[in-house]
């Protein structure tokens, strides 16, 4: 993949997109954390511990490239995606809860996504593994996520009208930065090449984005927390951070074949996010029409 892409335009997508993240965040997004603490640490669980073991025993069984094992047990390290708050909101979820888990899951990827990575390669790739080491990684994740938000904190404070502009304006273009890294990296090397990577990616990717979905929706179930939290959990799980699992691939690891499980799964996950949303707008208008008639 050309050098410029791979070291300047994915990265600054990446700052961008995460930038975009902190100008929407205030204090009390982090505060809200202890009060609900149930449901957070549910999908703090289920984010950092359950999704990783979840896609090494998907890729475990499955005969795959040892470079695309590792690139889906990235991406499962990676936290929810920008757009799960926007999607909760449109599945009339928990925002508030969305909002917390994407923001404090994004600053600790600087420490779980360089871990989940180290074993990933350890496991998969063994001596053969690319030298990228556990410090570096956490550092540049740092510099592309934590310190972007930070600044979007602070131009939300200390301009909150510019933030503002910014915030309305930000979540399309987010979307649109986040289209077109995905795009750039299934269509990198031709239309022959992308269908072979669609063929080889798409069936894994597909399974661990409903298995995702499927245990974060059974587990909040059994723990009979509010279905609007529910349906907040499940979309953080369902939703992952596929730009950073493509830059760490590309920019660290140095090949696109790590990157492609993510920008599969980028495409995919919004289709089936979707069915979801459809669901979850059709029980909610039914719990409040058996509300009215119960009333």
């Amino acid at each position: 993949m050309d050098a410029v892409f791979a070291q300047i335009l994915l990265p600054l997508a990446l700052a961008f997109i995460m930038l975009a993240l902190g100008v929407g965040l205030t204090p009390a997004d982090f505060r809200r954390i202890f009060a609900q603490p149930k449901a957070f640490l549910t999908g703090a669980v289920l984010q950092f511990i359950t999704l990783p073991l979840l896609a090494i025993a998907i890729v475990a069984l499955i005969p795959a490239p040892p470079a695309l094992k590792v690139g889906i047990v990235l991406l499962a390290a990676c936290p929810g995606g920008t757009t799960s708050n926007l999607l909760t909101h449109m599945a009339r979820g928990d925002v508030a809860l969305s909002i917390s888990l994407t923001a404090l899951a994004s600053l600790l990827s600087v420490v779980t996504v360089p871990l989940v990575l180290m074993i990933a390669l350890a496991l998969f790739m063994g001596p053969d593994a690319p030298d990228v080491g556990l410090v570096t990684t956490g550092l540049v994740i740092f510099a592309l996520t934590v310190i972007p938000v930070a600044i979007g904190m602070g131009i939300r404070r200390v301009a909150p009208g510019i933030a503002a502009v910014i915030d309305k304006r930000s979540r399309f273009l987010s979307g649109a930065v986040f289209i077109a890294v995905v795009a750039a990296t299934v269509m990198a090397d031709g239309l022959a090449v992308t269908v072979q990577r669609f063929a080889e990616a798409g069936l894994v990717s597909l399974a661990l984005n409903l298995a995702a979905m499927g245990l974060a929706f059974a587990v909040t179930s059994v723990l009979a927390l509010r279905m609007r939290q529910r349906i907040a959990l499940t979309l953080e799980c369902g939703l992952q951070n596929a730009t950073l699992a493509i830059v760490v691939s590309v920019s660290l690891l140095g090949d696109l074949a790590y990157a492609v499980p993510a920008a599969v799964y980028g495409l995919l996950m919004f289709a089936t996010a979707g069915g979801f949303i459809l669901w979850a707008r059709r029980w909610s208008h039914a719990a409040r029409r058996a509300r009215r008639m119960g009333g």
